[in-house]
């Protein structure tokens, strides 16, 4: 009976952690908690949720934004930039674009279909981008995979595509009529900001392509308010609640301890 028992309770155990593990992972894009090839379960960050206290030794990434910034928020990341940190938005989307107005930036994000013959791939829109200006994020690096960029217009050129690129308007994977052949930029800065029209170079599936880039971010925080990082999920939410609020943890904890301390002191009596 004994052995029927703990068999039961192995059953049990295994069944709740495949259980834990469904409701506790999403197929968001660019999700942390999307542990496949297109969430962030598997970028060294670590997630910031308050933009006033960011670590002015750190690097804080924006990653694909898809909330507006509050005027004071603004002014945390002004603050951050002017004390020598740096901040690097990854957006193919143009979503940055009013951000980087607050900032008083002239980089902006230009959406589009750029393809290239120049790749190693099948797909043309997952080609090779070239370091073209020194800087600490591309120490050693000469060139990055890029997963569908968007071009990006103003500020110092860092990293451009090949010549053999152009904006596929109409998506059919060969050069048409009022499409042109030539480089776009795909990463610029002004001083410490560093925009990417590509937030998908920073998907699970990407960064085994582009280790050396990721080592250059470190340590790198993660804007988690406005970036695509977080999920819809209420129950990846509520854990998310807990485990930030160690009060909360160590009320759970009590609760659960609770039952076990009386059923051994009913046992005692």
């Amino acid at each position: 009976m004994q052995r029927e028992t703990w068999v039961v309770i192995l059953v049990l155990l295994l069944a709740g952690g495949a259980l834990y593990l469904h409701i506790t992972t999403t197929t968001e894009e660019f999700s942390r908690h999307n542990i496949g090839w297109n969430g962030t379960s598997n970028l060294p960050a670590e997630d910031v949720r308050d933009l006033s206290r960011l670590d002015p030794g750190s690097t804080l990434l924006i990653l694909a934004p898809d909330r507006p910034f509050t005027a004071a928020e603004v002014g945390y990341l002004r603050a951050f930039l002017d004390g020598g940190g740096r901040i690097i938005i990854a957006d193919e989307e143009g979503a940055a674009n009013p951000l980087l107005v607050d900032l008083e930036s002239e980089i902006r994000v230009r959406p589009g279909n750029l393809s290239s013959l120049e790749r190693d791939y099948a797909h043309p829109g997952l080609f090779k981008g070239y370091v073209v200006e020194n800087d600490t994020l591309f120490a050693g690096v000469e060139t990055v995979l890029l997963n569908r960029p968007a071009a990006v217009e103003g500020g110092e050129p860092l990293v451009e595509t090949s010549v053999f690129t152009w904006d596929d308007i109409d998506g059919d994977g060969h050069v048409g009529e009022g499409e042109t052949f030539g480089r776009r930029v795909v990463c610029a800065r002004e001083g410490n900001l560093i925009v990417l029209g590509d937030a998908s170079l920073f998907i699970n599936a990407m960064l085994p392509e582009n280790t050396k880039f990721i080592e250059n971010l470190q340590p790198v925080q993660i804007d988690a308010v406005h970036s695509r990082t977080g999920s819809r999920n209420p129950i990846i939410n509520t854990l998310t609640w807990i485990e930030e609020r160690p009060p909360a943890v160590a009320a759970l904890a009590a609760l659960a301890i609770l039952p076990v301390a009386w059923r051994f002191g009913r046992k005692r009596e």
